[in-house]
């Protein structure tokens, strides 16, 4: 890959995908270089509710649904993240994931996390974090509001 070819993609992760929202560039490239890709095919599980996870991911392309036993509960798509609440709590996944269609996804796991990060980029990240799920906790609430039918 060309020198600006990688810049545009770094630049475009920062300001696509909410994990990487508001870093600079050379952040992004900083994190990828100590992450790693994964490729997942159509029906394949990412995780398991109730498992230990100590990984979070960020699609890059593709669709996961997200499950809490046969019941979908969410559809996410790249630029979304998954896998955070574990991380940040040490709690087992609280629902599972799956590949709706092949998908390519970022991981991290918490050492890494941890590591690599400046003090600048971590609160960027937790603030981006913190974002996302107050905006999926706001919709949950929105849908618990709604009446059944």
């Amino acid at each position: 890959m060309s020198l600006e070819k990688a810049t545009h993609t770094l630049v475009r992760l920062a300001t696509e995908v909410e994990f990487f929202r508001g870093l600079d560039p050379n952040d992004v490239a900083k994190i990828f270089a100590k992450g790693t890709t994964q490729r997942v095919a159509k029906g394949q599980t990412i995780f398991l509710k109730g498992t230990a996870g100590n990984t979070m991911y960020v699609i890059l392309g593709g669709k996961v649904g997200v499950f809490d036993g046969r019941k979908q509960i969410a559809t996410l798509r790249q630029g979304a993240m998954l896998g955070e609440m574990a991380l940040t709590t040490h709690e087992p996944r609280s629902a599972s994931a799956v590949a709706l269609e092949d998908s390519h996804l970022f991981m991290l796991n918490e050492t890494t996390f941890e590591r690599l990060l400046t003090k600048r980029a971590a609160i960027r990240i937790l603030l981006n974090i913190i974002h996302t799920l107050s905006r999926r906790l706001k919709e949950a609430n929105v849908q618990l509001q709604q009446p059944r039918q």
